[in-house]
């Protein structure tokens, strides 16, 4: 019960804060800067399409729909600065505690572990509310923006629309758990906010331009499965996993999260200081 309640006020901080709000205001503005279309070789964001292209125009193009917009709403912005949005609720107060001795009070009343565990499973769920608060204001903007699908063309869907949408805000979630991977690493090694954040920005994105690499190159020899298989560890790759693609790769990024939270009680157990 008391691992419950340390849990409980940790998440509460995180999410019950101006950084949470700032956070998912900017991970959905982001969201209209991914590309909405492309015409004659240009690429044009949704942004474009809700300010320069009038409803009457874009009206049954599956391609202009809203809900067509919403799914292709995770952009390379996105992308590139998911772990720096998805840990500011919680990685500035965690070091906080750190840098003004507060977490050497604390670790011996709940434990060096419960400490550990409660703030790496709150920034986790932070991370991810963080990601789906952010998808979802921007799902309702391109729902009131952009016109639905028409009778049609939903029935040539796979899925219902419901499902789609669930499916997607689930990806969201989950992504923002795995962008934030990083970030919560190097809490353990060190207590200063800004340097975390802009660390785990730069290593998730030689991280991600890695995988681009390796999956390009494999594409060029002509190993499209390995290609494939590489880029499936491409952290947007969640999205894809609750689409129905390969979801045991889902148990990949679990197992991914509880090494790093191993990680970060070892690089806590090591300091004599305890923290502080």
């Amino acid at each position: 019960m008391k691992f419950f309640r340390l849990l409980k006020t940790d998440l509460y901080r995180a999410v019950v804060h101006v950084n949470f709000l700032a956070a998912a205001l900017l991970f959905g503005t982001l969201c209209f800067t991914a590309e909405g279309y492309a015409e004659a070789g240009r690429s044009i964001t949704v942004l474009e399409l809700a300010l320069f292209h009038p409803a009457e125009e874009i009206s049954g193009r599956f391609l202009l729909s809203g809900y067509h917009l919403f799914l292709a709403g995770i952009g390379p912005y996105n992308l590139m600065f998911a772990p720096i949005l998805a840990a500011l609720p919680s990685i500035p107060s965690f070091c906080r505690e750190q840098s003004g001795g507060y977490l050497r009070l604390l670790i011996p009343r709940c434990g060096g572990t419960r400490r550990c565990l409660s703030f790496g499973l709150s920034a986790l769920l932070s991370g991810g509310l963080v990601v789906i608060a952010g998808y979802g204001l921007y799902g309702l903007c391109c729902w009131a923006l952009f016109p639905g699908l028409t009778p049609e063309a939903a029935q040539w869907l796979a899925a219902p629309v419901w499902s789609g949408i669930l499916s997607q805000l689930a990806g969201a979630f989950f992504f923002g758990m795995v962008a934030i991977l990083l970030p919560m690493l190097l809490a353990g090694v060190s207590k200063n906010a800004c340097f975390i954040l802009c660390a785990g920005f730069a290593l998730f994105y030689v991280y991600c331009n890695s995988l681009d690499t390796l999956s390009n190159r494999l594409f060029d020899c002509g190993d499209l499965e390995r290609s494939f298989q590489v880029m499936m560890l491409y952290p947007t790759s969640v999205f894809q996993c609750f689409s129905g693609h390969q979801t045991w790769r889902l148990a990949l990024w679990g197992s991914g999260a509880a090494l790093v939270l191993g990680l970060l009680r070892l690089c806590m157990a090591r300091r004599l200081d305890q923290g502080a």
